[in-house]
């Protein structure tokens, strides 16, 4: 790298000019930090806040891949049901990215008890596999428990549809629905649970019970409804699923992921995306506006100096360059302010998310069941915000550089 005294002379001349006015240079820097920060900061958020709603989203139920018989996703029937074949068990057992596998059988059906019926969305799960793949065992409320794999007549419910049934731990009510054969599926069974999951349409509705007596009280034999995978990584979700459909015999079933499942999720970020984009565009023109504010101000003020330059000998391209450098020296010194401010108030909330549990129930009304939202500040995020940043200063003052350039020196000497 050359000393700075050996640096062409017009680098050396737009350091001098970048710092003739102070307190405009500062104006602009203090321009580009705060907007680069505030880029840096809503994508960290956004891609913190969007990984926290997926997982939050896939935790309680959902999984991140589930694998039924086609059409069972459209219909939701019992009728639409499957025997898992060798290779596909084989696959996820064995696959490094599967976390784990559980086994479901679904059913819709009624609840009664005493006046009360409702309709109700049965799910019957390998309790010990399932709490591998979900986490509602976490959400069962004091003074009741989770399945165990030989629960029988035992269901645990939703807390809302509980409510609605006036029923509590401890009662017993009666079930009906259809069974795979064809045949009336009916029991009396007992609560020994009651869940409120952070998802309402779960707590509405949802049924679950062991599927031992599933097999049983649904004459499954050995079909079954669904398949739901948990991986380790959710960013493995697609080519896990490609593969799964490439499996022999996978042609009759139909594997789908998070984003086919949580269709509504999906809707919700692409639109919160593009919300952003037209907030950091805004952003961008005005840490452009304001760089070409700068450079435009400082080279109207110089005019009789470039015209003195421009007589003496000095080329058109280099007062180009000049006028460039000083854009460079700006928009580099700024963006990195900007890297420094946004990536220490994001590692801030990440450490500390923000937390919105006390809007809860209002934030159930919109079907937002996340509320806690941290942070992700990531490298790809801060460079290429900096960068962008900085081109951006850079090509705004291009304009004001060329007509600097086309100044013709006897009119700019006597410019007062």
């Amino acid at each position: 790298m050359k000393p700075w005294k050996e640096a062409p002379v017009e680098v050396m001349l737009a350091w001098r000019n970048v710092w003739k006015n102070k307190r405009r240079t500062v104006l602009t820097l203090l321009t580009i930090m705060v907007g680069c920060a505030m880029i840096i900061f809503s994508r960290a958020f956004q891609d913190g806040g969007y990984g926290k709603m997926i997982e939050d989203s896939i935790a309680s139920n959902t999984t991140h891949i589930q694998i039924h018989e086609k059409g069972f996703w459209e219909n939701q029937s019992i009728d639409y049901a499957f025997k898992p074949g060798t290779g596909l068990m084989a696959f996820l057992r064995t696959n490094p990215a599967v976390s784990a596998y559980t086994r479901r059988i679904h059913a819709a059906g009624l609840v009664s008890y005493g006046n009360n019926t409702y309709g109700a969305l049965i799910q019957a799960v390998e309790p010990d596999t399932e709490k591998k793949v979900s986490n509602l065992h976490e959400a069962i409320q004091p003074g009741g428990r989770y399945l165990v794999a030989d629960d029988g007549k035992n269901i645990i419910m939703g807390a809302t549809l509980a409510k609605n049934l006036k029923v509590k731990v401890g009662d017993t009510v009666a079930i009906i629905s259809q069974g795979f054969d064809g045949s009336i599926a009916a029991a009396n069974v007992v609560i020994v649970g009651i869940f409120k999951s952070r998802n309402p349409r779960y707590d509405q509705s949802t049924i679950m019970m062991s599927f031992r007596q599933a097999i049983e009280t649904f004459t499954m034999m050995d079909y079954i409804s669904s398949i739901a995978v948990r991986l380790k990584q959710t960013q493995d979700m697609e080519r896990v699923r490609d593969q799964i459909r490439g499996l022999p015999g996978s042609k009759a079933l139909e594997v789908m992921g998070w984003d086919e499942l949580l269709p509504e999720l999906i809707q919700h970020i692409v639109m919160d995306d593009l919300f952003a984009k037209i907030f950091y565009v805004v952003l961008l023109l005005i840490i452009a506006f304001g760089v070409l504010n700068t450079i435009q101000m400082s080279v109207f003020e110089r005019r009789r100096e470039l015209g003195i330059m421009m007589a003496i000998g000095t080329r058109p391209s280099q007062i180009v360059a000049m006028v460039l450098y000083e854009s460079v020296c700006i928009s580099f010194i700024g963006s990195l302010l900007g890297i420094l401010l946004g990536s220490l108030i994001s590692y801030y909330f990440t450490v500390f998310p923000i937390d919105f549990s006390k809007y809860q129930k209002e934030l159930a009304e919109f079907n937002q069941i996340t509320t806690i939202l941290p942070t992700k500040l990531t490298v790809s995020n801060v460079f290429s915000t900096a960068f962008f940043t900085f081109c951006i200063g850079v090509l705004f003052s291009i304009a004001p550089a060329r007509r600097a350039s086309r100044l013709r020196p006897l009119d700019a000497i006597r410019q007062l």
